[in-house]
């Protein structure tokens, strides 16, 4: 599976009227504020904020599939989802591995920036 959808990006590019700028812009923003919500997964962490994690995946999975980073959207899911009741077991398995996504996610939207640029 690819890292990236680039269909999604194309559909949010046609969604601002084709502003590469603006596209631009979103995916910065997306990977900052991306970044703070895997702060916060961390966080939680360590005081086991059941709240705050689920709501971090909830964030993350989300603007996720917006940019077309599907598989860091799917994984962001199902913390997500095991976050429903208490706190679940594999909660630190679960932020490494979108913690390791996400790496990936950036430097993807990051490749698909430059080349936007050529």
């Amino acid at each position: 599976m690819a890292v990236l959808d680039e269909r999604a990006l194309g559909q949010l590019l046609e969604l601002i009227g084709g502003d590469e700028g603006e596209l631009r812009e979103l995916i910065e923003i997306f990977l900052v504020e991306s970044k703070e919500m895997l702060e916060d997964m961390t966080a939680s962490q360590k005081n086991h904020d059941l709240d705050l994690l689920r709501r971090s995946a909830h964030s993350l999975k989300s603007s996720s599939q917006d940019f077309g980073a599907i598989r860091l959207s799917e994984l962001s899911a199902s913390l997500e989802s095991n976050c429903k009741t208490q706190w679940p077991e594999s909660a630190d398995k679960h932020v490494e591995e979108i913690q390791s996504q996400f790496e990936l996610v950036s430097q993807a939207l990051k490749s698909y920036l430059q080349a936007f640029r050529a």
